[in-house]
């Protein structure tokens, strides 16, 4: 009962089997690789070789191990796409969603299509960097590359497309395009006629829990791997994992968090209002029918970058360090936005966030404690903000959230959301995004019933520890005082 899950981020990628046995699942990092963006020339791109490289060797891995995989799945970050030619050839290395082509390209959709429109079709939060933008840039600059595109295929689809052959657009990624409709949950053509945009690019649709193809020969022999199904899964990476939380009912919440923080309810339709545009909520596409009903917002991006600096001047990065200098500094001393411009991607993410604090007339961090501190503060403080909107939204009181993701490993941060909305946080799954991977495999595979019996293995596998509020009268009054900031 061994399932192969290649799950990709926009920073680093793992090949992680799951072994389902006697009611329980077991994990199983067999490779991991990292995956940085390559600037070239003036462009940001996405070194699609030594990824997929990367990808043989995992399942190469899985195999030498002696797994008898039953299945492989894969998901990946959104937005980004591949484009090929008639013969099934890669024209270019995907460009990452955080090069620059996109610049003006909002506006110039705009001249042509409202916001609100837009939104209304979509339901997707508006992003310079979501793929209807890229495909635009592409278009204005008459790019070479569309005249013999032949299929546009979002990351997991393009991989998808060299494990097997076949040509699909998975519908959670599909969905972070904003080229989707949110209520047919098919392509919208009449927004690929008002922006100009090639409808013929794009491919049927294939849902999460659906057979893609079998594994080709040549990769067969190169692996050493036998007949494998390669099945489709929420391949938006958020999809898969937010399938694996075991905890249902309106009183619950989630809380994805990494590089990106997503913070949202899963619903059973999209919510299209001008509240929910205005409060830059995005309906994306979910596993089972559901829609994730979800903010984004930057996340432990700042910290990533913060650690990246100090490591080239040779300073202790390590997280037990790091955390214990934000232990020991001084409290709700300044805070930013994460979702500012001035933090994408800075020269210096310290420079930068002692620039924000400047200009609106705070403290400026100076130690490395003070910095940590500002960072995590300011995400707890964000979704103290996004909650409020949430709920409103939606119409729900949220009493729990469950926080998956890599940034769950993190006890402070745990505690300061905690404090700052007046919830349960509920963690334990640092792997959520292979889990649900595998779940959904084996769902697909016909080896468990549901989803529903996958999150019983889930509850029998895991250690799932909770944090309840501590200090929330201090946070709301500091909330209040920097409220300004977050509007």
């Amino acid at each position: 009962m061994a399932y192969l899950a290649l799950d990709l981020g926009a920073g680093s990628g793992r090949a992680i089997v799951g072994t389902i046995e006697d009611g329980r699942i077991r994990l199983d990092e067999v490779h991991r690789f990292s995956n940085p963006p390559v600037k070239l020339g003036d462009t940001l791109y996405w070194d699609f070789l030594s990824l997929f490289q990367d990808i043989k060797e995992g399942i190469y891995q899985a195999v030498k191990k002696g797994y008898n995989l039953r299945g492989i799945a894969v998901d990946t970050w959104g937005v980004d796409f591949g484009l090929i030619d008639k013969k099934g050839r890669l024209i270019s290395n995907p460009v990452c969603y955080r090069d620059a082509r996109t610049e003006g390209m909002e506006d110039k959709a705009m001249s042509r299509i409202s916001k609100e429109t837009l939104y209304a079709i979509t339901g997707i939060q508006q992003m310079g960097i979501n793929s209807v933008f890229q495909l635009l840039s592409l278009e204005n600059e008459e790019d070479l590359t569309l005249l013999v595109a032949d299929k546009l295929l979002f990351m997991p689809d393009l991989i998808n497309y060299y494990l097997t052959g076949k040509t699909y657009n998975e519908y959670t990624i599909a969905s972070t395009s904003q080229m989707l409709n949110a209520e047919t949950r098919d392509w919208e053509h009449d927004l690929f006629d008002q922006l100009e945009l090639p409808s013929h690019l794009m491919s049927d649709i294939i849902q999460p829990c659906s057979l893609v193809g079998g594994l080709n020969r040549e990769l067969m022999k190169e692996t050493g791997a036998s007949e494998i199904p390669v099945f489709a899964v929420g391949s938006h990476d958020t999809a898969s994992a937010i399938t694996a939380i075991p905890s249902e009912g309106e009183e619950w919440a989630f809380l994805s968090s990494g590089t990106w923080s997503l913070l949202g309810v899963q619903t059973e339709n999209p919510i299209l209002t001008p509240e929910a545009m205005a409060g830059n909520f995005t309906n994306e596409g979910g596993v089972d029918n559901k829609i994730l009903f979800m903010c984004n917002i930057t996340g432990l991006w700042l910290l990533q970058r913060l650690i990246a600096e100090w490591e080239r001047s040779d300073k202790d990065c390590s997280y037990d360090y790091l955390l214990s200098e934000c232990s020991k500094s001084e409290p709700f001393r300044s805070v930013v936005n994460t979702d500012d411009p001035m933090f994408s991607h800075p020269a210096s993410m310290s420079r930068a966030i002692q620039a924000y604090c400047g200009k609106t007339n705070q403290l400026l961090p100076q130690t490395t404690g003070e910095l940590v501190r500002c960072v995590l503060e300011s995400l707890a403080l964000k979704y103290h903000f996004v909650m409020k909107k949430l709920e409103a939204c939606s119409g729900r009181s949220i009493k729990h959230l469950a926080v998956v993701g890599g940034g769950s490993q993190n006890e402070l941060l745990n505690q300061y959301i905690a404090d700052a909305l007046n919830v349960e946080v509920v963690v334990g799954l640092t792997e959520a995004t292979a889990i649900g991977n595998i779940l959904q495999q084996a769902v697909t595979d016909k080896v468990i019933a549901n989803l529903k019996e996958g999150h019983l293995i889930v509850k029998n596998s895991f250690n799932f520890r909770s944090y309840y509020p501590e200090s929330n009268l201090e946070w709301q009054a500091f909330a209040s005082k920097v409220s300004h900031l977050f509007k």
